[in-house]
């Protein structure tokens, strides 16, 4: 049934563009970000412009998954349009594209876009923590802040702490991800020491703690 439904949405789609061989389209793109961050990938929209059809107009949801395919997943006004996923490997701006279809024995080819690829900047984090506790006592510390990605990093035990639990939080708004990560800790050794970065793995490079003093009794 879906193999029969893909092949009239096909059928009708090219019937489409033969029916706008008279017309003028072309193939558009369009970086949906002008800047990321290196190793990130961006979405580029591939729009084929001037088409008119009714193929996709009030469909229902549940034909999502039939109709997905190149120019299956959107159209809006008389455009066909679907995405490309790209990950730049150079820092400065880089050039993406062209890129080309061949509909009915018609290539179309878009324009190029361009993309800035910038370094990893530094994310500050700060330790919340008590600054004093005694020899056996459970606390608890988090670390807080905003980054460009979730992370999971764990605490390394050793002779001041044994790890007792951890948990981790994180909600994601505008594309920026706020992290907390809680951990329970029981002290094993007096004296005064400073919690730093050093005591984590797996905390990523651009992540800089605030370190804290603290003072177990």
């Amino acid at each position: 049934m879906m193999n029969k439904l893909n092949l009239l949405v096909l059928i009708l789609f090219c019937c489409s563009i033969s029916a706008c061989a008279q017309k003028e389209f072309k193939l558009k793109a369009t970086a949906l970000s002008d800047t990321i961050v290196m190793g990130k990938s961006v979405k580029v929209r591939l729009s084929l412009e001037g088409i008119e059809s009714d193929i996709f107009k009030g469909r229902e949801k549940t034909d999502k998954d039939v109709l997905d395919g190149f120019f299956g997943d959107y159209q809006q006004n008389h455009d066909f349009r679907t995405f490309v996923t790209v990950s730049p490997n150079s820092l400065g701006k880089n050039s993406l594209g062209p890129y080309k279809i061949k509909l009915l024995g018609k290539e179309f080819t878009s324009n190029k876009v361009s993309v800035e690829v910038i370094e990893q900047p530094e994310e500050i984090f700060k330790i919340e923590m008590p600054k004093e506790g005694k020899v056996g006592e459970q606390i608890k510390i988090k670390i807080i802040g905003n980054s460009n990605g979730s992370f999971t990093a764990l605490v390394k035990e050793n002779e001041i702490f044994k790890v007792h639990g951890s948990s981790i939080s994180t909600s994601v708004t505008d594309g920026v991800y706020s992290c907390v990560s809680e951990y329970t800790l029981i002290l094993k050794k007096k004296g005064a020491f400073e919690f730093d970065r050093s005591l984590f793995k797996n905390l990523p490079d651009q992540i800089k703690l605030e370190s804290v003093k603290f003072e177990v009794k």
